[in-house]
């Protein structure tokens, strides 16, 4: 074949991979000004018995898949066709698959574990809403790029680089990683992602799958026999709490595991704020290696902040940005010594906005708590004890801050209420909640103690 130089409106610029039916391209979109990733099922190398199947199933799902839009899954942008090929042009992403980390032998600390999982369970939550399911979620197909982010790759899209085309057809994912009803040729739903979301997070804890060997004993066992708990094989590393999570998103029946993605992420949150005293590194693994610029000195925190402050507000913008967190924590606190300001600037780092709110929320009741503590009055001061917020105010003004923070508001107001004299001041630290001026003010304003 000769040598691509055009693909529909894209400029071929190299070969970036190569599979047993066609090839992936960078390309470059003129209109738009950017780059694209140009996945391509050359129609000459598809079996003749089964080509019609394969076109329509790459068109079909790159059509799917095409209906995704989430920070965490790569952008399908167009399907197209010619004589010789089918192609799918899809977000560029420089990055590398966690099977590149795996087969070093990196080994994950737990919180890089929690991050790596939140994002994914995220990225497969919305699609499963949008009616799309994976069916090959293994660590091949979840990049990590340069600057920390996750994104999740052929998502629905039949894959390309099979090397025996005679398993196309109703059995269809990658060995170790399939759910039982995927080996037994059966309708499949979200919870078969769920399955092999739990073969990934399995081999993340432990470095191993829970099920190995060669393919034809490898879909026996995941259909008929137990996993090994992960704490018994990284007992270090994994709190126990964790063999059950796994025994629940691993169990062979469908109906015995989550019932949606969202479902698995909130356990796997739950389990880790539960892990009892198992010590777990607190320095990220991967750090080093994805992220070659901006390496944060964790001996000395920016002036004006408490390294114990910033290491909670990394814990909370991880599960937003991953590992990012800690370099995004530092480069903020270097230009403010404002707790609100520096959540503002955290905030702006999240790409969704209902998660930017979340973030920016909870981080200022962490902040302003861990101010309040410090800055407590004895309570025996009798201006304190003299003073008296009737119990039916400070529900009032919870619920005129809500639209901005969410049910948290009610936290807020309850340690507001210990600190203030009287209502004026409880409304104005009330308002210290919040971290936009605009917001702050119109907050204020509405309840009677604006300018």
């Amino acid at each position: 074949m000769a040598v691509l130089k055009q693909l529909g409106k894209y400029k071929v610029v190299e070969v970036i991979g190569k599979g047993a039916m066609g090839v992936v391209y960078k390309g470059y979109d003129p209109v738009l000004e950017r780059h694209v990733a140009l996945k391509t099922v050359r129609k000459e190398l598809v079996d003749e018995n089964l080509a019609g199947q394969i076109i329509a199933r790459f068109k079909n799902e790159a059509l799917a898949s095409g209906r995704l839009n989430h920070p965490a899954i790569v952008g399908i942008y167009e399907y197209g066709e010619n004589k010789q090929l089918a192609y799918i042009a899809m977000e560029y992403v420089q990055g590398r698959g966690l099977r590149d980390f795996l087969a070093r032998q990196v080994r994950f600390g737990l919180q890089d574990v929690m991050n790596i999982m939140s994002r994914l369970l995220d990225a497969l939550d919305y699609a499963h809403e949008h009616g799309v399911i994976h069916r090959d979620i293994k660590p091949q197909n979840i990049i990590m790029t340069p600057d920390g982010r996750l994104k999740l790759a052929d998502f629905g899209i039949a894959r390309i680089d099979r090397s025996n085309l005679t398993q196309v057809g109703s059995i269809m994912g990658t060995p170790a990683y399939m759910s039982p009803e995927q080996y037994a040729g059966q309708q499949v739903d979200r919870r078969s992602d769920i399955f092999s979301c739990g073969v990934v997070l399995y081999e993340l804890l432990t470095g191993v799958k829970p099920f190995e060997g060669p393919t034809e004993t490898v879909g026996y066992k995941i259909c008929h026999e137990p996993h090994r708990n992960p704490s018994e094989i990284n007992p270090q590393g994994v709190p126990e709490v964790f063999d059950a999570i796994l025994t629940k998103a691993l169990a062979k029946k469908p109906e015995d595991r989550y019932a949606s993605a969202r479902d698995f992420a909130e356990a796997l949150a739950k389990g880790f704020e539960t892990r009892g005293g198992v010590s777990i590194p607190s320095e990220a693994t991967i750090l080093p290696t994805i992220i070659h610029q901006d390496r944060p000195d964790t001996t000395s925190p920016p002036p004006g902040w408490e390294a114990g402050r910033l290491r909670a507000l990394e814990e909370l913008l991880a599960p937003y940005v991953g590992p990012m967190a800690r370099v995004l924590v530092k480069r903020s606190a270097k230009t403010t010594t404002d707790g609100p300001t520096l959540v503002r600037l955290l905030a702006e780092s999240v790409r969704s906005e209902r998660d930017a709110k979340a973030f920016a929320a909870t981080a200022l009741e962490k902040v302003f708590a861990i101010a309040l503590s410090e800055a407590a009055p004895d309570p025996s001061s009798p201006d304190l004890s003299s003073r008296s917020i009737d119990p039916g105010e400070v529900d009032k003004a919870a619920g005129r801050l809500a639209p901005y923070v969410g049910p948290i508001a009610k936290v807020m107001a309850k340690k507001a209420v210990a600190q203030a004299r009287d209502l004026k001041a409880f409304y104005q630290r009330l308002a210290e909640n919040l971290a936009d001026p605009e917001e702050r003010a119109e907050f204020l304003k509405n309840s009677g103690y604006g300018e």
